[in-house]
């Protein structure tokens, strides 16, 4: 049994949640990589995550859990866009035709499928971005159900949402900037973030990070992603525009995705 201990500024979790999956948070335990639960970070529409303590094996002190919830409990509607042009995932089957079939009926066997290719993605997607040097949580391991990642924050808060920042100008003229980087090195690992803007970028140790990833389509094949990228950028440059920055974003998502397609990024 794990201890729950509680995390400041958090959710705490009660044993008998019926939502939390202990059996994915225990795999990880099994696997010395964490060693306590200390509370909920946060609970969204498709995943929940769990602030953990690592195992001193890891290297970290403290680990984020994010665990899907069951297929029964999320809608697969809003997915469908991301879908399209799937490759190999790293941390499961690479999607065959039988697979695809199931998926497209949403069959029982076709949601759970889904519900884990999700997981898979997201852990797939930050091994690309990290190596690539994009401001990502680094990703731990996963299982059928859930991620285990770097957490940032500390034991008593979570890293703040940039949308909730309040930054000098200096300040937003140098996030902005490391931002469109990292968009340009996700487009140079093949992929799009497809639902970036500044609710899913935190600020921590003086820097944006990028989260919620498990949706990033791959450009070479996505038929709309000239579109997802000049939506994640604008999305970008029309929150630094408050701070007086021109909002050029259209203009330079178009010129990168130009770049892209001639193989120069």
């Amino acid at each position: 049994m794990l201890r729950y201990e509680g995390l400041p500024s958090t959710t705490p979790i009660a044993e008998g949640n019926t939502i939390f999956d202990e059996e994915a948070i225990s795999e990880f335990y099994d696997r010395d990589l964490i060693t306590d639960v200390i509370g909920q970070l946060k609970a969204g529409k498709e995943a929940q995550v769990f602030v953990c303590r690592a195992h001193p094996k890891t290297g970290y002190d403290l680990l984020a859990a994010k665990l899907y919830r069951p297929r029964e409990q999320r809608g697969f509607r809003s997915e469908a866009p991301y879908l399209e042009g799937r490759g190999s995932l790293r941390c499961g089957r690479a999607r065959d035709s039988s697979v695809t079939r199931a998926i497209d009926r949403r069959s029982r066997a076709g949601k759970t499928l889904l519900s884990e290719t999700w997981v898979r993605r997201e852990y797939d997607v930050l091994h690309r971005l990290k190596r690539e040097g994009v401001q990502v949580p680094a990703p731990v391991a996963c299982t059928e159900h859930a991620v285990l990642m770097q957490y940032l924050g500390d034991e008593h808060a979570p890293a703040p949402r940039l949308l909730a920042q309040s930054l000098t100008a200096g300040e937003a003229a140098a996030f902005r900037a490391a931002l469109l980087e990292d968009v340009e090195r996700c487009l140079r690992a093949g992929l799009i973030h497809g639902d970036l803007s500044p609710y899913n970028v935190l600020v921590f140790q003086g820097a944006p990070w990028i989260i919620d990833l498990p949706q990033a389509v791959d450009a070479a094949v996505h038929p709309d992603g000239r579109s997802l990228l000049r939506r994640d950028v604008t999305n970008l440059t029309r929150h630094f525009a408050r701070h007086g920055i021109p909002d050029d974003g259209a203009d330079y998502a178009d010129a990168l995705w130009e770049q892209y397609e001639r193989g120069r990024i």
